[in-house]
């Protein structure tokens, strides 16, 4: 029987973990280096280890907490999945210099029979109390925009063409300010009565992930006739596939169907850009069933993620972290 493989630290530049995930299937960008420099900003440490046969790879963000190493590798990690073992867990434990280690990931890629088994049989183990959904929706944008506007849902075509007939077209935003983006998420709020611990960012979210991820970050805007923004939708662009990151919208955009304009302006940019697919990032048919008709009625396909998969040394901690984490905002 051959030795399980094992991985160690992976030693390079920015550019270079970059560029070597984009030669990998299904770069993600929440394993790039921008996305580990975003969440630096918040107490979060960042290591890169490959496995030894150079096939996986994953970028970990780590923190202490209740005595614990608590690491999280968002997106990933990327490669061969066969690879994915407890020496990935042991490495994490060696470079943080923590007995006590806790390890999630969360891969985007969609989920499929081999892969949950090689998991499973690598000693890791579907996380219970997730911290999101892992569903999601994949907009394809490789037919052109005529033949994609065949394919919204009666609903959305409509209230898009409504919207065409209400609206300044919109418009790739240049020169992107933190307070805008900010004040239209207060409006969206504020309509909704959304509760503080939402998924609204707030306004250092925001400055982090324009001034880290600004090679990547695409937002289309949609004014007013004074020059207000009435909605805005943002993508990260990594390689030929983009994420949704930002999406808001006045109470009177949502009166003019700004929305429906706005987002179709980015689809439309993003496959001007030779992108392939656009991850709607996330839904919930049951807990937010607006958001989720409004993203299926693009005509994109629902996909369920590979997902949550925990790991943790010793592993009596692994259910105690894991419940715990329930409650802590980790991604």
């Amino acid at each position: 029987m051959t030795s399980p493989t094992k991985w160690s630290v992976w030693v390079g530049t920015d550019e270079q973990w970059d560029a070597q995930q984009l030669k990998l299937p299904e770069p993600c960008v929440y394993q790039s280096s921008s996305w580990a420099h975003h969440r630096i900003n918040f107490g979060w440490k960042s290591i890169r280890i490959a496995s030894e046969t150079n096939s996986c790879f994953a970028q970990v963000l780590y923190r202490s907490a209740f005595s614990t190493t608590i690491a999280w590798i968002p997106g990933g990690p990327a490669g061969n999945f066969s690879e994915i073992n407890k020496h990935l867990l042991l490495e994490v434990r060696r470079l943080t210099k923590n007995s006590r280690t806790y390890l999630r990931l969360n891969s985007l890629q969609k989920s499929d029979l081999s892969t949950e088994q090689s998991l499973t049989t690598n000693q890791w183990h579907k996380v219970k109390h997730k911290l999101s959904s892992g569903l999601s929706l994949v907009y394809a944008l490789g037919n052109d925009a005529a033949a994609r506007r065949e394919g919204l849902s009666s609903n959305w075509g409509r209230n898009l063409r409504r919207g065409e007939g209400r609206n300044t077209a919109p418009y790739l935003w240049q020169q992107i300010t933190v307070s805008a983006v900010a004040d239209l998420y207060k409006q969206l709020s504020d309509y909704k009565d959304l509760a503080e611990n939402s998924e609204i960012p707030n306004s250092e979210t925001i400055s982090s992930l324009i001034s880290s991820c600004s090679s990547q970050l695409k937002i289309f805007r949609c004014d007013d006739q004074s020059g207000n923004p009435l909605a805005m939708r943002g993508a990260l662009i990594f390689g030929d596939k983009a994420w949704d990151i930002f999406a808001a919208v006045s109470p009177q955009g949502r009166k003019q169907y700004s929305s429906y304009v706005t987002a179709w302006a980015l689809f439309n940019h993003c496959a001007d850009l030779k992108i392939e697919s656009y991850d709607l990032s996330g839904v919930d048919p049951i807990n937010n069933k607006g958001v989720y008709d409004f993203k299926h009625g693009t005509g994109a396909t629902e996909i369920e993620y590979i997902g949550e998969w925990e790991s943790a040394s010793p592993f009596i901690i692994q259910p105690i972290i894991g419940r715990l984490l329930r409650y802590r905002k980790t991604s």
